[in-house]
């Protein structure tokens, strides 16, 4: 029998033994004489008082609140209870710091926790993707078989959150938010959100189908929450653009957490991102130490809005989709913007340039399904950049930014085998550039050099003569003995774009 309005916790369980033991706050203390129970409650402890037949009349008014239990043969059974109760929550308890402590995941802690919290759970984050979820919990609520068959809210389901208001108290409501209306699921549901500034970043959904919500039921979830919120902290913390739907959404595009075309176009409607558009993304990898990491992330969200800028571990990362020229292949300038509009790059770019960082930017990409490939692609891009020697890598104006496109050769050397990279090289067009340069070195000409520019030009003669300061006549003898001294021909498309390759590779 409980008589006190709140719920006390206590961390250990003791047999009374006199005023002497009286030591520990947080300790409930075993009687079961009434001496001892106003003795205990006097001194400002709490008791748990054992009676055999009946409940004597406490109403003093020293006696205000104590556990009471009644038609049991001995107190000692009643500790020998409560310690059993305390050694098995101890022991639930060091198994979910032991799994934070070695960086197990939602799931992992959820299952270590299925058979004290009874009801079935979900955890979500705030785009309403699913985390985890009591496997070994059976449940037959609409929603939440939904939730799991498809490993997000639909946007049928959304809209039924939205009709009835759900976000609001979710924001709001500080605690365990209680619905017991039945108006979307089939059970009661105690909702508990981790906020993020103005939002929320992780949901905790507990589906009564079990047991009903009662105070103890929610001390044992109030205990898990404080393990999940460690979670919440760490994944989203409050100064970092995380936390909210878009991000992530973004985020888990990006690390590829979603495969199904059609999940992800439902997902980039709800959260307000096209799925179809001309997207680039550009990476930009911070040194705390050198940057400072929060006025940087400040800056850029400025300079590139309304492209959406998130944090993905060390690097800050631009997810635009500005650009309205189809024929826009790279950086995009005002003159080519059908809107006179200074483009994501010019502004970006600038501010790199005054903070002295660079940046590896992805190929133009459609749609959202392929923005795993264009985030892997600008990470490289930012790889190739941040290397010692890149004069090799072609940037034009854009002194700060590496795109994929000009660097993609380079990360086909990176690897470290270096049969791979004679691989590369050793082709057929490798060989013949091998032998003019060889040929050069004995006499002293530059046809290495001269073919070279010929193939950037074009083959056009006169624009190759402009170049090379000599007359178009010239060119067209100069080539015409290239082409028959080692063998080639210059107007087969295939071995021009593998010679121009070959070069590619060299440089």
């Amino acid at each position: 029998m409980r008589r006190c309005e709140e719920n006390p916790s206590f961390d250990n369980a003791r047999m009374y033994l006199g005023k002497e033991s009286l030591q520990d706050a947080n300790t409930v203390y075993v009687c079961d004489d009434i001496r001892s129970l106003k003795t205990i409650v006097r001194a400002g402890f709490f008791p748990l008082y054992v009676n055999f037949e009946k409940i004597e009349s406490l109403e003093s008014e020293d006696i205000q609140s104590y556990l009471c239990v009644i038609g049991c043969e001995s107190k000692l059974l009643i500790l020998n209870e409560l310690l059993d109760i305390f050694a098995k929550y101890s022991k639930w308890e060091n198994e979910l710091i032991n799994l934070s402590f070695n960086g197990e995941g939602l799931q992992t802690l959820l299952d270590a926790s299925t058979s004290f919290l009874k009801n079935n759970v979900v955890i979500l984050d705030a785009a309403l993707k699913l985390l985890a979820y009591s496997k070994d919990v059976p449940c037959d609520d609409p929603i939440t078989m939904e939730l799991i068959a498809h490993g997000y809210h639909t946007e049928g389901n959304i809209r039924k959150f939205n009709l009835h208001k759900r976000f609001r108290s979710w924001i709001e409501e500080e605690g365990f938010v209680i619905n017991d209306t039945y108006e979307i699921c089939k059970y009661i549901t105690a909702v508990y959100t981790f906020k993020t500034g103005m939002s929320f970043s992780l949901i905790m959904v507990m589906m009564c189908n079990v047991e009903g919500p009662s105070p103890y039921l929610l001390d044992k979830y109030q205990m898990f929450v404080s393990h999940i919120e460690r979670y919440a902290n760490e994944e989203y913390p409050a100064d970092k653009p995380s936390g909210n739907a878009i991000d992530a959404f973004i985020k888990d595009v990006f690390e590829g957490a979603f495969t199904d075309p059609e999940a992800i176009k439902e997902r980039s409607g709800i959260v307000g991102i096209p799925f179809d558009a001309r997207f680039c993304i550009f990476y930009i990898r911070v040194d705390s130490d050198t940057v400072p990491f929060f006025r940087l992330l400040s800056d850029i969200g400025c300079a590139v809005a309304p492209a959406k800028v998130v944090v993905i571990d060390d690097a800050i990362v631009v997810l635009c989709y500005n650009c309205l020229n189809e024929k826009c292949v790279l950086h995009c300038e005002p003159k080519d913007c059908l809107k006179g509009r200074q483009s994501c790059s010019s502004r970006l770019n600038r501010l790199l340039h005054a903070y002295g960082i660079g940046c590896g930017r992805s190929s133009k990409f459609v749609n959202l399904t392929q923005a795993r490939a264009a985030f892997l692609q600008a990470k490289h891009a930012y790889e190739a950049y941040s290397k010692e020697d890149t004069e090799h890598i072609p940037r034009g104006e854009w002194t700060n930014i590496v795109s994929f496109d000009l660097c993609y050769i380079d990360f086909l050397l990176r690897s470290d085998d270096d049969m791979h990279k004679e691989l590369l090289l050793q082709t057929y067009a490798g060989a013949v550039l091998d032998r003019i340069s060889e040929y050069d070195d004995i006499a002293k000409t530059d046809n290495y050099e001269f073919l070279r520019e010929y193939l950037n030009c074009e083959r056009r003669a006169s624009v190759a003569a402009d170049t090379l300061h000599m007359h178009r006549n010239n060119v067209k003898y100069r080539i015409d003995r290239i082409e028959q001294q080692f063998g080639i021909d210059t107007n087969d498309p295939n071995l021009r774009f593998d010679l121009m390759l070959a070069y590619r590779f060299r440089e």
